[in-house]
């Protein structure tokens, strides 16, 4: 069967930002706090960005964060909230891997985030993890406090083991399936179904991996591209790029042939979205109010910007890192480079001038734009990722009745 794909309006999407600052009330719908609570791991997964791409400095700080500096955070929180009108909130414990702080740690830092935060904004907790130290104990303090989980896991035994090994060199799949095994169970009882992050790789089968998901009653998949920047000289002239873009293909069209609409893949919502009849494609990068604003959070009381940019090292190590203890959430908000990232997020890199998907991908991820000599300024190293699954979206939207017409209008001559 092929699933009928929405093209209705969305309400807001072509209201133009001006002079959008993060530091000014009412320019953030949504705070999202990423929340180091754990400066190390259990395991060792090879790909890993936080411990694996040059940037020493987790290791110089506390391997967990105190509960006095939980408090902290959560009147900075609070405080910034109020002050900049920001009405949602959400706070992810993340690593390194924030099981290690152990179920009642844990349960305590939740009681007093909601106790401080709520009065002021809608508090939303999430945790994302390996799943290795997931027990009966966990669910039951993902039920107390409505956390929603998210479990790193790549696929099948072979393709989980490609990359996430322990530190001895051993397998952690079991582990982490039966974690996701628990929670789906225990849905029945209150407890979250899960999510799923993987990270993807081309040699694996994504047909398949999407069905081992959902065997398993996973509903919400995310499929990350690997961590590289335009510098990867080798990875640049080897192809690669599109076979990623076969992976990403494979996982669209299962998704579409099993025509469910409970589930949910990140980079397939943020895809069709420029295929709604009525939205201009980049549209959505002009807003009056920022849906999302990502700060981290980190075990020494400090605060930084978003991690997921440490590809980009030569960058993010210039980034600023602020006390909380010194700088509110406006002032460390007021900081140039905040507008710098919402300005170069939006706008598109002088080589996809004469590209037909300019206006989908706007280049790609930053930290996928970077290079040494051009800052931001270059296509994504995936390109020919990005290319493929576009090709792959119209040729399969057009099968189902999509106006080609409207395809030309929107992105040009195929």
């Amino acid at each position: 069967m092929t699933q009928q794909i929405s093209i209705a309006p969305a309400a807001d999407s072509l209201v133009r930002r001006r002079e959008w600052r993060a530091s000014e009330p009412d320019s953030i719908e949504a705070l999202q706090v990423v929340y180091k609570v754990a400066e190390r791991c259990n395991i060792n997964c090879s790909y890993c960005y936080y411990f694996h791409m040059g940037d020493e400095t987790p290791l110089e700080r506390p391997a967990y964060a105190p509960h006095a500096v939980t408090e902290r955070l959560a009147h900075w929180m609070a405080e910034g909230c109020a002050e900049l009108r920001i009405p949602r909130a959400k706070l992810a414990f993340h690593g390194g891997e924030p099981a290690m702080i152990g179920a009642e740690t844990f349960g305590k830092a939740c009681r007093t985030l909601r106790d401080i935060i709520e009065p002021v904004a809608n508090l939303s907790l999430a945790i994302q993890t390996n799943g290795v130290l997931l027990d009966e104990r966990w669910t039951d303090h993902f039920i107390e406090h409505a956390v929603g989980v998210g479990i790193s896991i790549d696929g099948p035994r072979g393709a989980n083991d490609r990359f996430r090994l322990d530190k001895r060199g051993r397998s952690t799949f079991q582990q982490t399936e039966d974690a996701i095994r628990r929670l789906v169970v225990a849905r029945a009882y209150g407890a979250p179904l899960p999510s799923t992050i993987s990270v993807l790789h081309h040699a694996n089968d994504y047909r398949e991996i999407y069905h081992y998901l959902r065997d398993l009653g996973v509903e919400e998949l995310n499929f990350l591209l690997p961590d590289r920047n335009v510098d990867d000289a080798e990875f640049q002239v080897s192809g690669e790029a599109e076979r990623y873009g076969r992976c990403l293909s494979e996982i669209f069209e299962e998704w579409l042939a099993e025509d469910n609409e409970q589930v949910r893949i990140k980079f397939i919502d943020q895809t069709l979205v420029h295929f709604r009849a009525s939205v201009t494609p980049g549209a959505i990068f002009r807003r009056g109010r920022k849906s999302n604003q990502v700060v981290i959070a980190r075990s020494d009381g400090t605060v930084a910007i978003d991690d997921s940019y440490i590809p980009a090292l030569d960058w993010y190590s210039e980034a600023p890192v602020r006390s909380m203890e010194t700088h509110s959430l406006r002032d460390f908000l007021d900081n140039p480079i905040f507008a710098e990232i919402e300005t170069t997020s939006s706008s598109t890199p002088t080589g996809c001038a004469g590209c037909r998907w300019r206006n989908i991908c706007r280049g790609g991820d930053l930290e996928n734009r970077f290079s040494a000599r051009n800052g931001f300024d270059n296509p994504s190293v995936y390109c020919a990722a990005y290319k493929g699954l576009y090709e792959t979206v119209c040729a399969r939207l057009v099968e189902g009745g999509y106006p080609t017409a409207l395809l030309s209008e929107k992105f040009g001559a195929a």
